[in-house]
């Protein structure tokens, strides 16, 4: 094994550490942030792939592209979301299911 392989494990562990340790206060964090459907859909479509274009066209209620982007960058400043390889796009930090979000119930 080598050293980066070896750094790659530790920190892979770590991390799951980490989520464990911090389980609640992520959980809450996502709930208070992804407070409607839309929100949530947009966060999932966030895998460093999909541009904003392409995610703005998919949620319902449509949004524009700069309002995802706007997205981005406010959970970008919160951690939850992380610069993906492709320039100006980002991927969620946190898998939703791990955390029992996968649909909001908006009130009426």
């Amino acid at each position: 094994m080598d050293n980066l392989e070896n750094l790659t494990n530790m920190f892979a562990e770590f991390l799951t550490i980490y989520k464990f340790v911090n389980k609640k206060k992520i959980a809450d964090m996502l709930k208070s942030e992804l407070e409607n459907q839309q929100k949530v859909d947009i966060y999932q479509l966030s895998d460093g792939e999909h541009s904003t274009r392409d995610i703005a066209s998919q949620v319902t209620p449509k949004c524009g592209h700069n309002t995802v982007a706007r997205y981005w960058k406010q959970w970008a400043l919160q951690g939850l979301v992380v610069p993906a390889e492709r320039k100006g796009r980002f991927k969620a930090a946190f898998n939703l299911e791990e955390y029992g979000i996968t649909e909001v119930k908006e009130e009426e």
